[in-house]
């Protein structure tokens, strides 16, 4: 389908780059040694260098900030698989508001500790994360408190775009971005900034083939009730929250959909942290091994990789390496 320009939604992004100015940082763009030769040039969006280890911080950011004081007064209940939960907790400092986040019993450890060293009370539920997406929005109604979704909010979706801000500013002639896809809020945002100020960069959304919710649903007209397998891209991992603006925005913004093996998503992992000398998560992974896929159609162009996050268990990585 063709794009189309979203204006409200642009503007919102354009707040949100003035928004979050004084918490985010641009992060850094580096041009990768491992896939750049003499005519290509492939680069990383360092997001796993913010401060909470993600991109989520942008869009965390953009919703507190954007509430008024009385509100953040009451606190904020949110629902994460990890990230997005970091990101609020930081802000909730930041901030002087208490939080809770609805987490899968099996978050990972490092995400855990991260949540909780904010000052976050963590209450975890069993099954697919949509579950405590479900459980938090019941709960926050029933105490009248502000619901921070993790991606269903033009907010979040906002925080997320200035990613896209910054690889305009920094690439005007960019041909392609490879973005990780989960319930598709980082998605949504670079999507629609890309589509409005470089029409002619392709958003290519990539998801591990054990769950891949959103991407499934895009040819199916609606969100689909998908049941999710384990996937070391945790950040991207479970279900859409059903009539998710998110929805919208990736089946009119994105140009083509990629899913990987974990097999596939575990060695763009490790030539990511072998290229860049820092550590990425599972999403990252997806995002490289998606780019991989499609490597050949590249050559002589300009791309640009989402580096997403960066929260990953010693264990774990020392499993991948």
């Amino acid at each position: 389908m063709k794009k189309q320009t979203g204006t409200d939604q642009f503007i919102e992004i354009a707040r949100a780059s003035a928004r979050i100015r004084n918490v985010v940082n641009p992060t850094p763009l580096i041009k990768s040694k491992y896939f750049s030769g003499d005519d290509t040039g492939i680069f990383y969006k360092m997001e796993n260098l913010n401060p909470t280890g993600s991109f989520k911080l942008r869009g965390a950011a953009n919703k507190i900030l954007s509430m008024t004081e009385a509100e953040r007064e009451k606190g904020v209940v949110t629902a994460s698989t990890g990230n997005h939960g970091v990101a609020v907790g930081y802000m909730c400092k930041l901030t002087g508001c208490k939080g809770t986040v609805f987490a899968p019993s099996d978050v990972s450890d490092a995400k855990y500790k991260g949540m909780i060293s904010y000052g976050l009370e963590v209450i975890k539920t069993e099954g697919d994360p949509i579950n405590g997406e479900i459980a938090a929005r019941k709960f926050a109604k029933e105490r009248k408190i502000p619901f921070v979704s993790p991606y269903n909010d033009i907010h979040i979706v906002g925080g997320q775009g200035t990613i896209g801000f910054e690889l305009f500013s920094e690439i005007q002639d960019l041909d392609a971005v490879y973005v990780a896809l989960g319930g598709g809020g980082l998605m949504s945002g670079v999507s629609i900034a890309m589509a409005n100020l470089s029409p002619k960069t392709k958003v290519i959304a990539c998801s591990p083939t054990n769950s891949k919710v959103m991407m499934d649903s895009i040819p199916a007209g609606e969100v689909l009730d998908l049941p999710s397998l384990p996937t070391l891209s945790d950040g991207t991992a479970g279900g859409v929250e059903t009539g998710s603006i998110t929805f919208d925005y990736c089946r009119d913004y994105v140009d083509d959909y990629v899913d990987v093996s974990e097999e596939e998503l575990k060695e763009g992992l490790r030539i990511f942290i072998d290229d860049t000398n820092t550590i990425g998560e599972g999403a990252v992974g997806v995002a490289v091994a998606g780019y991989l896929r499609q490597k050949a159609k590249w050559d002589g162009k300009k791309v640009a990789i989402i580096a997403c996050g960066g929260n990953i268990s010693r264990k774990t990585l020392k499993d991948i390496l």
